[in-house]
């Protein structure tokens, strides 16, 4: 099951609502990169301007182009590159900041695709939306 099938691209969700929708309980939704059991789709949570106390990550969406750290351990960056191999979807929610959105949401932008990686711990990606 793909988890876009029930999303609506350019709508808010905050993460308490998308548990909802998935029926979980699992709190590893509050990372940046979350799997949820059942589906063929995995959620990139990306924030552009972090918390000046939070890590530094560099994250900007330019057009179609995500341009985005991934997970300072890297546990999730064969998720990302080999998504197509495993039939799964990339899953983009956005914000500029925090509070950008009612309830710290995010804007459901759409399915992702890989394009590149460089470095590790954390890696740095670029990623293409698929729908504008």
């Amino acid at each position: 099951m793909r988890l876009s099938e029930r999303l609506t691209v350019g709508e808010v969700y905050n993460r308490q609502q998308v548990q909802a929708l998935l029926n979980t309980k699992d709190a590893t939704i509050n990372t940046g990169v979350f799997r949820p059991k059942g589906y063929d789709s995995v959620l990139l949570f990306v924030t552009e301007n972090t918390a000046p106390d939070a890590d530094e990550y560099r994250n900007v969406l330019r057009g179609r182009t995500l341009e985005w750290d991934g997970q300072t351990s890297g546990r999730s960056d064969d998720w990302i590159v080999r998504h197509r191999e495993h039939g799964w979807e990339l899953l983009l929610f956005y914000r500029e900041r925090k509070r950008a959105y009612p309830n710290a949401g995010f804007r459901y932008c759409g399915p992702l695709e890989y394009v590149s990686h460089a470095g590790a711990n954390p890696a740095h990606f670029t990623l293409r939306l698929l729908s504008a």
